[in-house]
C-alpha cells in the first residue's frame, strides 16, 4: 500500500510538462500546453495540459487527470504501478507500508506477487544459463553460440536456461516462501489431470518478457532443436500478463524509440534479437499472439513511424498484410519491409548484411504494394482487374485519415490500371466499421452532476488554487461552512489546512480523495476556468489575468455573503412568524433592518470588499 502522503509527496515533486512532453510532442498555448490527443485520433489539437495546475484534459475524447493518471493511460499501468514509475524515473522515494499478512486480498496485491516470483525465476534462469555458458560440452552454450547471441545480448534481454528438472524451481530456496498453488497462478509451474505439479518450462532457452518498467511479466521458452514440439512455450495469461498488450524487447527498445519517433515490428524472439545487435535498437516483436488494435494502440503512443517486417514466406506477409489494417485504423500509415522469399530479420542480416537491409527500409512498400504481392494480383483481363480492385479496396476500408485514403486511392488506380471513381465506389460498398475501440481508457458510468447554484462555489475554489491573493482574500472573508456543496466545502476546506501548514495548494493534492467521476468534472471545470480568465491562446479578451481573477475574486466573494445575508434575514422572518414575545419581536425586526442595510451596501459596492 502506498500511503497518501507518498503519494502528495510524489504530485510536488513531477511537473506534469515533463511528464507528459517526454511521450508526445507538446506546444506551449499561452500559458499552458496543447498537443494532439494519444488516446483518441484528431487532426487539430484539444488536449490541453496546465503547467500552473498540473492537470489535463482533452476536449475531444474527455480523457482527464494529473501526472499519475496520465502515465496509468499511456503505459497501461495499474495506479500503484504508475506511482512507482514515476517515482523512479525522478530518482523520488516512495515508502510503502505492509500490514505483514499475506497479501492476496487485492488484485494489486496479486500483481506484485506474480512480479516479485515472476523477477526470482529471471534470476535462476539466467544464473543456470550463465553457468552452462561456462561449460565446454553444453548443449545450451552451442546453442546460443549458433544463433550467435553474445554476452552483451545475454544480459540486455536477460536470457535464460529453465533445467531439465521437474522441479527446479521448488528445490531453489527463494520459493521455499511460496505455495505451489501461488507458482501455478504465476503460470511458472503446472498441474496435470492427476493433480501432480511440475514445473512449467524445462529444457528451454528462456526470454523474459518485460513490462515498460522492467518488471518480467512473462516467459517465451524455446526449445534447442527443432524436432520438440512446441517450439516455442509461452507463459500462460495472468492476472498480470496479457498477450494482447505486450511486445516483446519493448523495455529494451524504448529510449531509442522515443528519440527516433519510429519502431520496427518483427516477429520471433531471436529476430529481435538479432536487429538490435546490428543497431536497430528501436525494434520490437510481436510474441506469442496475433497482432491486434491494443499493440497497434501501444505501436501509437509511442513512434510516430512503424515499419513492419516480418518473414518473407506466404505466412509472413498475410500476417503483414492483416497487421498493416490494423495499424491503418490508428491513423498511423505502415510502412512494410518485404524480405525475400524464406528469409526472416536473422538471417537476412547475417546472409546480405546491414547495409542491404538498410536499403530495404529507405524504400519501404505500402499497404497497395503487399496486396497486390500477396495476393498476386493482375489486371491483364476485366475479371482480374475487378479482383485487384476489390482486393485492394477491402484493405482500404481500414483506412481513417481522409488524406491518406486519397492518396492511396490515387495510386492504387494507376497500378491497377483502372480510375479512381471504381475505388471509391467499392470502399463505399459494405464499409467496415472505422471506429477504433480504444480499451485502456476506462469510461466512467455516470458523472458528476453540480446543481447550477454550486458554480460561484466551484468558481471560488478555482479561484483559490490559481492566485495567492485570491486565496488570501477568500480565506479572510469564508468559512468552509458558507459553501454549501459538500464537495466543494470538502476542497474549501483541504485548501485552508494546506495554507495554514504552509504546503502547496495544488489541484492534484486536493482531489486526492475524491473519486473519478469528481476528479473529471473539477479537472473539466478547472480548465475551462483556464479558458475564460486566461485564454486558451494566451489572447483572451480585455484586462491581465491577474486583474480578472481578482475581479472574479471579490464577485464570486460578494454573491456568497449576500446569498448567507440574504438565508440570515429568511430565518429570522421564518423565527418572526412564530415568536410572541415582543422584546424578541422587536429584536429580530432590528436586525433584519441592518442585515439589509448590509446586503444594500454590499450590492452597491463594485470595487472590493
Amino acid at each position: 500500500m502506498i500511503p497518501k502522503d507518498q503519494i502528495e509527496k510524489l504530485q510536488n515533486s513531477v511537473n506534469i510538462v515533463d511528464v507528459i512532453g517526454e511521450r508526445i510532442d507538446i506546444r506551449r498555448a499561452g500559458s499552458n500546453y496543447k498537443a494532439r490527443c494519444p488516446f483518441h485520433d484528431e487532426k487539430t489539437p484539444s488536449f490541453m495540459i496546465s503547467d500552473s495546475k498540473q492537470i489535463f484534459k482533452c476536449f475531444g475524447c474527455g480523457a482527464s487527470g494529473d501526472s499519475i493518471k496520465f502515465v496509468m493511460m499511456y503505459d497501461n499501468l495499474s495506479y500503484p504501478d504508475a506511482i512507482r514509475s514515476l517515482a523512479s524515473k525522478y530518482g523520488i522515494e516512495i515508502k510503502e507500508e505492509y500490514d505483514g499478512t499475506v497479501r492476496d486480498r487485492t488484485e494489486d496485491d496479486k500483481k506484485e506477487v506474480l512480479r516479485i516470483l515472476n523477477g526470482l525465476a529471471c534470476d535462476l534462469f539466467h544464473e543456470h544459463l550463465i553457468t552452462e555458458m561456462t561449460k565446454q560440452n553444453s548443449h545450451v552454450k552451442k546453442y546460443v553460440e549458433s544463433r550467435k547471441i553474445d554476452n552483451e545480448l545475454l544480459t540486455k534481454f536477460r536470457l535464460g536456461y529453465a533445467p531439465d528438472d521437474w522441479h527446479a524451481l521448488r528445490n531453489d530456496l527463494r520459493f521455499s516462501q511460496y505455495q505451489d498453488e501461488t507458482l501455478v497462478e504465476a503460470g511458472l509451474r503446472k498441474q496435470n489431470e492427476k493433480g501432480n505439479i511440475y514445473d512449467q518450462f524445462r529444457n528451454r532457452l528462456m526470454f523474459p518478457i518485460f513490462d515498460q518498467l522492467g518488471n518480467v511479466l512473462a516467459f517465451s521458452g524455446r526449445t534447442f532443436d527443432d524436432q520438440s514440439q512446441p517450439k516455442y512455450l509461452n507463459s500462460p495469461e495472468t492476472v498480470l500478463y496479457r498477450k494482447n498488450q505486450v511486445l516483446y524487447g519493448l523495455y529494451q527498445a524504448m529510449d531509442s524509440i522515443r528519440k527516433k519517433r519510429e519502431i520496427i515490428l518483427v516477429e520471433g524472439n531471436v529476430d529481435l534479437i538479432s536487429m538490435h545487435k546490428f543497431g536497430y535498437t528501436n525494434a520490437a516483436a510481436i510474441c506469442g499472439t496475433a497482432f491486434t488494435e491494443n499493440h497497434a494502440l501501444l505501436v501509437k503512443r509511442n513512434a510516430e513511424r512503424v515499419f513492419i517486417m516480418l518473414d518473407g514466406d506466404t505466412a509472413g506477409m498475410k500476417s503483414a498484410l492483416r497487421t498493416s489494417e490494423i495499424i491503418l485504423e490508428t491513423g498511423m500509415v505502415p510502412e512494410i519491409v518485404l524480405l525475400p522469399d524464406g528469409s526472416d530479420p536473422d538471417s537476412f542480416l547475417y546472409a546480405e548484411g546491414k547495409e542491404s537491409l538498410d536499403k530495404l527500409l529507405d524504400k519501404p512498400l505500402n499497404i497497395i504494394d503487399l496486396s497486390i504481392a500477396f495476393n498476386g494480383l493482375r489486371t491483364d483481363t476485366a475479371n482480374s482487374k475487378i479482383t485487384a480492385v476489390r482486393t485492394v479496396a477491402e484493405s482500404f476500408k481500414h483506412i481513417k485519415d481522409p488524406l491518406t485514403l486519397d492518396m492511396y486511392t490515387n495510386e492504387a488506380s494507376l497500378k491497377l490500371q483502372t480510375d479512381k471513381a471504381s475505388f471509391e465506389k467499392e470502399i463505399k460498398r459494405n464499409p467496415k466499421s472505422q471506429d477504433i475501440k480504444h480499451t485502456e481508457i476506462k469510461t466512467i458510468s455516470g458523472t458528476y452532476t453540480p446543481r447550477n447554484d454550486d458554480a460561484v462555489e466551484f468558481t471560488l475554489i478555482y479561484l483559490m488554487i490559481s492566485d495567492n491573493n485570491a486565496l488570501k482574500l477568500i480565506l479572510s472573508k469564508l468559512t468552509e461552512k458558507d459553501i454549501h456543496n459538500p464537495e466543494a466545502s470538502s476542497l474549501f476546506l483541504k485548501i485552508y489546512e494546506l495554507f495554514e501548514e504552509g504546503e502547496p495548494v495544488k489541484l492534484n493534492n486536493i482531489l486526492i480523495d475524491f473519486d473519478d467521476k469528481f476528479k473529471d468534472f473539477m479537472i473539466s471545470f478547472v480548465l475551462s476556468q483556464e479558458t475564460a480568465y486566461s485564454g486558451y491562446d494566451g489572447r483572451s479578451g480585455n484586462g491581465k489575468p491577474e486583474e480578472k481573477i481578482m475581479a472574479a475574486c471579490n464577485d464570486s466573494i460578494r454573491i456568497i455573503m449576500l446569498r448567507k445575508l440574504s438565508g440570515s434575514i429568511k430565518g429570522l422572518n421564518e423565527e418572526l412568524k412564530y415568536t410572541d414575545d415582543p422584546e424578541r419581536q422587536n429584536e429580530i425586526l432590528q436586525k433584519v433592518s441592518s442585515l439589509k442595510k448590509e446586503q444594500i451596501e454590499l450590492s452597491n459596492n463594485k470595487n472590493g470588499l
